[in-house]
């Protein structure tokens, strides 16, 4: 399964560096695992921005694309299959204040706590195994000390 984080908003490069080391290892800790058909990549967009900024990124819904589509969002083309997105919002004074492990234990909580949305949407993924997906996911970050 392809599991990765992608960074929304306007943090400093040392914090941006964090997520996109840990989406690394997401990746990397999850490439050989699958839980079903029905999602093969999930992605968790990682909101971040200054108060005076918050107005200009709205809420998402989460997304799930089943099948094969190609999106082109900067001019270069891009394949999603059965894949499932939503984003989560964490707290840019906390978050840019941390220190590298405050910090991604603040990513950590809401990452696990995001998942409830797998079971408000269960009836979309008919072969997928949130349950084993969850455990999995917590005990990654329990073997990093995060939880």
């Amino acid at each position: 399964m392809e599991i990765g984080l992608a960074i929304i908003g306007n943090i400093d490069q040392s914090k941006s560096d964090l997520i996109i080391t840990l989406s690394d290892e997401l990746k990397e800790g999850f490439k050989n695992k699958n839980y079903g058909a029905s999602i093969k990549s999930y992605t968790i967009g990682v909101v971040c921005v200054a108060p005076q900024f918050e107005q200009f990124f709205k809420e998402t819904k989460p997304k799930y694309t089943k099948g094969k589509k190609i999106i082109n969002p900067d001019g270069i083309p891009f394949t999603l299959e059965d894949s499932f997105e939503y984003s989560i919002k964490i707290d840019f004074d906390d978050f840019t204040k941390a220190d590298k492990l405050a910090a991604l234990k603040i990513i950590t909580k809401e990452i696990l706590f995001s998942l409830k949305v797998l079971d408000e949407l269960k009836g979309k993924f008919k072969d997928f195994n949130t349950i084993k997906f969850k455990e999995d996911l917590e005990l990654f970050f329990k073997e990093r000390k995060l939880v």
